[in-house]
């Protein structure tokens, strides 16, 4: 994907879900913060498009949050993550209506834990799932549940739409390289037709202080990727600048709620 002519037009509705919260220390999500722990949300998009509904981000799986062994290790602490009741997915679509056999296409930004449980669902489904190629290939060959991943969610077999960089992968709907926080992070635009630009950092940002004093995430999964992480930062918030967009970091629960859509979703 990424290679043909642009598509036309903008997005047409957007819906913000949130499937769950995670504990996470403050130090993992801005650089230099201490350890104090915050719930965070872990959320979804989905959007209307003149090609069908899109979804950007999975979210967290019920089989990990079944599977005790597993966070154990991916989180440590005494408190776990909770999700929506029955498949928090499935759960969370209902909510504005949806079914997963509404969505015509996925996308997801990288494939820790709180972000790929939604790909079996997607896969059993028949839904393309776009993602950068270089993060695929790290979560398929060297990744595992100590770097934050959980393979049972993406190992079986699932249409993925590999990227290479920046791409439009729907119309009104880009999806922005944000290297650092994973291999292959992506982040993403969504242009809608009366709220205009909106750029969703996901990881590359985790909460509003990310942004008000310019720290990248306190934790990259591969050491060297530090400096891409100080890169994607500082490429949203140049990206925000120019294109006047609201700016929306990926798990930052006092700023999730205060955006949460209107009835019938934003325009």
């Amino acid at each position: 994907m990424g290679s043909g002519l642009p598509m036309e037009g903008k997005a047409e509705t957007m819906y913000l879900l949130q499937y769950g919260q995670e504990p996470v220390p403050k130090r993992i999500s801005v650089r230099g913060a201490g350890k104090e722990l915050l719930w965070e949300p872990i959320i979804g998009i989905v959007v209307k498009t003149t090609i069908g509904w899109v979804l950007l981000e999975s979210g967290i799986g019920r089989q990990v949050l079944d599977d005790a062994e597993a966070l154990k290790v991916l989180y440590p602490g005494e408190d776990k993550p909770w999700g929506l009741s029955g498949d928090p997915l499935t759960t969370a679509l209902a909510g504005v209506g949806l079914t997963v056999s509404d969505i015509k296409l996925a996308a997801v930004s990288h494939l820790h834990c709180d972000h790929s449980g939604g790909v079996p669902k997607l896969a059993g489904a028949g839904v393309p799932i776009c993602i950068q190629r270089e993060e695929l290939e790290f979560a398929l060959e060297r990744a595992s549940t100590v770097d934050g991943y959980y393979p049972a969610d993406f190992v079986r077999a699932a249409d993925w739409r590999e990227l290479d960089g920046d791409a439009e992968i729907a119309p009104g709907i880009h999806a922005l390289s944000t290297p650092g926080h994973a291999p292959g992070h992506m982040s993403y635009r969504v242009d809608l037709h009366q709220s205009g630009p909106w750029l969703f950092a996901v990881d590359a940002a985790d909460l509003g202080e990310n942004f008000i004093d310019r720290k990248p995430p306190g934790q990259t999964v591969l050491p060297g990727d530090v400096v891409r992480a100080e890169a994607s930062l500082d490429r949203l918030l140049d990206e925000s600048k120019r294109l006047n967009a609201r700016l929306v970091p990926g798990h930052d629960q006092l700023f999730w709620t205060a955006i949460r859509h209107p009835l019938g979703g934003y325009h």
